[in-house]
């Protein structure tokens, strides 16, 4: 019987190209198939009386590390006793060569992003490198054209200036995109007017649209908001980009801009106090977009015609950056067109509604800049060409200015004399302007006030920038170019804001505890409540009960390895987390959304405990904010 036990497992190890082992319930080697000299390096008949060195309750379907050779295998055994026999068969798949691929990928893989992500860095400083002089080139030319010219220096300059701005943008459209790819981005969220906004969109094209006699129109739906809450300037960038190459890719009939509520998404989605969905549409009868180049366009650095006689030139950048802004703010995409008729591009954002109504234009931020006095403004910069730039802005407005190269001048020039507040350029050599805040905030000598309003002048404010100036010190900053309006209204609401405490750095949080309002933004959620705290009390109360079990959900959904399933519940349970007004656990369930659709198993289950760590931190503050308010939190 023990012979034909081993003709078949022999047969066995043919078939299945595993290797095989009799062994009794000691463990001892009775039978060893010819594949085994290579996990075991030694000869088959070797093996037999010795030790198998692995416990035979070790389960099915382990991955075991043979020590003779160092080499890995799945292990299965089989009970042979129903044969009569106190035996086990055991069966060894090699997988080493397959983890060794596997770890070589994996290195492929990482590698891969970190080449990507040095790409970025890469675009991102050398354009930041030749957009500070370009920066230059246009102040001057600003400043220039500001002069008594003739007729045909004012043309030449007007050209330059175009050039200038042309070169300007794709520079600007390479370091979004850069900064988008690098996760450095980052989203406002302030009341604007909306009208206002889109205004300004349809003013930069509507001289080129008359030119090439087309109808440039605006459609408000009857209950669009006037007011909301989000990123204006980013939402301003996706329909430059949209009504852009509209009117450049339409010679005749019209472009037309058309604003809705998204009512199904507005009335149905989960978790929307206080916010509206709307859905932007821009429709022309342009050349259109062949049905096979569709997708392809929102590809970075792609366009429909390739060819180097094309008629419309670009960096194929603009729409890369739509679908990116889109997905930042929450939003959906979608393109229709037809060649040779036209096309409509579509995208659909949700955002928040403001408590009250904003102020009249010019007084959103709750300062007046008309008629503002006269300041004495230090200006810390050390490039030449933004100094004169921004010293002759502000003396045209009739402030007097006093310009340090360096930090260090700076301190010295405080010293000397009375400033109202101090313009401060972030990268300066000697002592940068983070480093000379600090050195004022902290300041106890008395020769200056170490409560100065300071504005920081940065060339691109990336992910984190604005907590990081705030923390150093600083009231305001403004990004590079400046612009006349910006940089008043930035003075005025310096000017008018309370000073700064004399610190040097701000006392630390607990270690491992986010701050209160990142886990759960209680003024926010008043705002969106109307002040209601009945009914917040009622939304976390439900919340409480429900979220733990929709958790739980989650867990078997990744215990089993369901991507599909956990990316719907992290889906879900990111919007109650906005509605929520908990940015923390927002970006957690981000996480694992993203890490589930990619079928990114690994990913997802390393973002799952810094998803319930965030879970635990809301569950805990609205326990306390339901018990403050006599509620029993269950």
């Amino acid at each position: 019987m023990l012979d034909r036990l081993i003709r078949d497992t022999d047969a066995i190890a043919r078939l299945t190209g595993d290797i095989l082992l009799l062994v009794d319930t000691a463990g001892v080697i009775l039978h060893a198939t010819p594949g085994a000299s290579v996990l075991f390096g030694r000869d088959p008949g070797q093996l037999t009386g010795l030790s198998f060195g692995i416990p035979l309750t070790t389960e099915n379907g382990v991955e075991v590390v043979v020590a003779e050779s160092g080499r890995k295998a799945v292990l299965r055994q089989e009970s042979l006793e129903s044969a009569g026999l106190p035996l086990f068969r055991i069966h060894l798949r090699d997988v080493t060569a397959c983890r060794a691929v596997e770890a070589e990928l994996a290195r492929a893989k990482e590698a891969a992003k970190a080449a990507d992500k040095a790409k970025s860095h890469f675009l991102a400083n050398i354009t930041h490198e030749i957009r500070t002089p370009m920066i230059g080139v246009l102040g001057m030319t600003e400043l220039t054209l500001a002069t008594d010219l003739s007729s045909k220096q004012r043309e030449y300059l007007e050209m330059a200036r175009h050039s200038a701005q042309s070169l300007l943008t794709v520079l600007n459209d390479i370091v979004d995109y850069a900064r988008i790819e690098t996760g450095a981005l980052e989203l406002a969220k302030t009341p604007f007017d909306l009208t206002e906004t889109v205004e300004e969109v349809m003013s930069v094209f509507r001289p080129l649209a008359i030119k090439k006699g087309l109808i440039l129109e605006v459609r408000h739906g009857e209950d669009v908001p006037g007011k909301l809450v989000g990123d204006a300037s980013r939402l301003r960038q996706i329909l430059i980009n949209l009504v852009g190459n509209a009117v450049k890719f339409t010679d005749t009939g019209s472009v037309v801009l058309a604003i809705e509520t998204d009512r199904l998404l507005t009335d149905t989605e989960e978790g929307t106090i206080g916010e509206r969905h709307l859905q932007f549409s821009v429709r022309d009868t342009g050349i259109g977009i062949p049905r096979d180049k569709i997708q392809a366009i929102f590809d970075s650095f792609t366009q429909a015609d390739v060819t180097a006689t094309r008629r419309y030139q670009g960096a194929g950048l603009g729409l890369a950056i739509v679908r990116h802004l889109v997905a930042m703010m929450g939003g959906t995409y979608r393109v229709q067109s037809e060649e040779g008729k036209g096309s409509v591009f579509s995208f659909q954002i949700p955002f928040a509604l403001p408590e009250a109504p904003l102020a009249a234009a010019g007084q959103g931020d709750g300062t007046d800049t008309s008629g503002a006095r006269p300041l004495t403004v230090l200006l810390a910069e050390d490039n030449p060409i933004n100094q004169i730039y921004v010293q002759e802005l502000l003396e045209m407005d009739g402030h007097t200015v006093v310009v340090a190269h360096t930090g260090r001048r700076a301190l010295e020039a405080l010293r000397k004399q009375r400033f109202d507040v101090i313009l401060m350029d972030i990268q300066m050599p000697e002592m940068d302007g983070l480093e000379a805040t600090r050195a004022i905030r902290a300041d106890q000598s008395g020769d200056f006030d170490p409560t100065i309003p300071i504005v920081a002048l940065t060339a691109h404010a990336l992910k984190g920038d604005r907590e990081t100036f705030l923390r150093a010190g600083m009231n305001e900053y403004l990004s590079k170019p400046v612009s006349p309006t910006d940089l008043e209204a930035a003075l005025a609401r310096a000017i008018g804001a309370p000073g700064v405490q004399a610190e040097a750095e701000p006392a630390p949080a607990s270690p491992g505890t986010a701050a209160l309002s990142d886990v759960l933004d209680w003024s926010e959620l008043l705002t969106k409540a109307r002040g209601n705290t009945g009914f917040l009390m009622r939304l976390f109360s439900a919340f409480v009960a429900e979220q733990p079990v929709h958790l739980e959900t989650m867990r078997e959904a990744l215990a089993l390895a369901d991507c599909e399933h956990l990316a719907f519940l992290a889906h879900s349970l990111k919007g109650a987390a906005a509605t929520m007004c908990a940015p923390l656990l927002r970006e957690a369930c981000l996480d694992v959304e993203r890490a589930a659709k990619a079928q990114e198993l690994d990913q997802a289950a390393a973002a799952f405990p810094v998803m319930e760590t965030a879970m635990v931190d809301v569950l805990t503050a609205m326990r306390g904010k339901l018990a403050a308010n006599g509620v029993d939190a269950g």
